[in-house]
């Protein structure tokens, strides 16, 4: 909060004092070897395996904040989970797929699905494919591309409004909803609604490319090419169980109302929790029974972590 009442008070000063604490190498910081040499094993690991884009030379390269200044490395440690799930999730597409191989489920979570939670015979998935409509194409593909970022945005403003340690829950809710879904992905691969309406029940195709289903419908309407450029990127296609589209506004909206420093965050991170509910499902993504177990984990790992705060500030009483 200093920088901001220092704003409020004195904005040029303030820009100022904010430019040499974070652009200017400090002059008395011990510095260590071993986080930018991380970063540039990372670069090397993953050019010997193939693939090598400038994301991951990005990657490896934030090592070198560690060794900048002490704002630089304050920010490294505190979203370092954050940048580990990029790892991770990066990681899945050497082995996601040669470990599920054969075993990943498709005819079940439709089946499931239509049976609770079916409209007229039909998956909601189905019934929203012949029921659509232009302003909910645009709303619920708005929702679809914002979801991390409203996640991440949340906790860039506790950590430059002075609350480390309140970002630092939200990286570290992060990583684990994240490691939550990972594992299941491997524990139980189900194909998503669209990979159904296109290629049957049968057994899965392993190298069907990612779709962007109907996010497409976003794009035709506003003639830009947002949804296939994400989609052709994608890494996984059997993942669709948990919805973790859900589960970062979820915990977005449980911190919020748990946190009083994002009291202004409240009421819009729980309008749009439920809002992405129906755009994962909407945009064929994602049937109900995704969704429920993307704000299971959601719900674990932030009570989880919300509580082991409290303990942690009790003990340090």
């Amino acid at each position: 909060m200093a920088f901001v009442a220092r704003a409020t008070r004195r904005p040029f000063a303030a820009v100022v004092d904010f430019s040499r604490e974070w652009l200017l190498p400090s002059r008395t910081m011990r510095r260590r070897w071993w986080p930018p040499a991380i970063g540039l094993a990372y670069i090397a690991l993953i050019a010997s395996l193939g693939g090598l884009g400038g994301q991951h030379i990005m990657m490896g390269m934030l090592g070198f904040l560690d060794a900048y200044n002490e704002k630089t490395r304050l920010f490294l440690k505190t979203f370092l989970a954050f940048m580990v799930t990029g790892i991770i999730y990066d990681s899945l597409r050497y082995w996601l797929d040669l470990t599920t191989a054969g075993r990943v489920h498709v005819a079940g979570p439709y089946l499931f699905d239509r049976a609770w939670f079916g409209i007229g015979g039909l998956t909601m998935n189905e019934f929203f494919a012949l029921h659509h409509w232009a302003v909910a194409d645009v709303i619920a593909g708005v929702a679809y591309l914002v979801y991390v970022a409203e996640y991440l945005g949340l906790g860039m403003v506790l950590f430059f409004t002075g609350h480390v340690e309140r970002a630092a829950t939200f990286s570290l809710g992060f990583l684990a909803v994240n490691l939550l879904g990972f594992l299941t992905y491997f524990g139980y691969p189900a194909a998503p609604p669209w990979y159904v309406a296109a290629h049957g029940m049968g057994p899965a195709q392993m190298n069907v490319a990612p779709s962007a289903a109907g996010a497409t419908r976003f794009d035709q309407l506003l003639g830009t090419h947002v949804f296939e450029d994400a989609y052709s990127h994608s890494i996984e296609v059997f993942g669709a169980i948990p919805s973790l589209h859900v589960a970062y506004p979820l915990m977005a909206a449980i911190f919020a109302w748990r946190m009083k420093e994002l009291r202004w965050a409240r009421w819009p991170a729980t309008v749009y929790a439920p809002l992405m509910c129906f755009s994962a499902v909407y945009l064929q993504h994602h049937y109900v029974i995704d969704v429920i177990v993307g704000l299971t984990y959601a719900s674990i790992v932030a009570l989880g972590l919300l509580a082991w705060d409290r303990r942690r500030a009790a003990a340090a009483v």
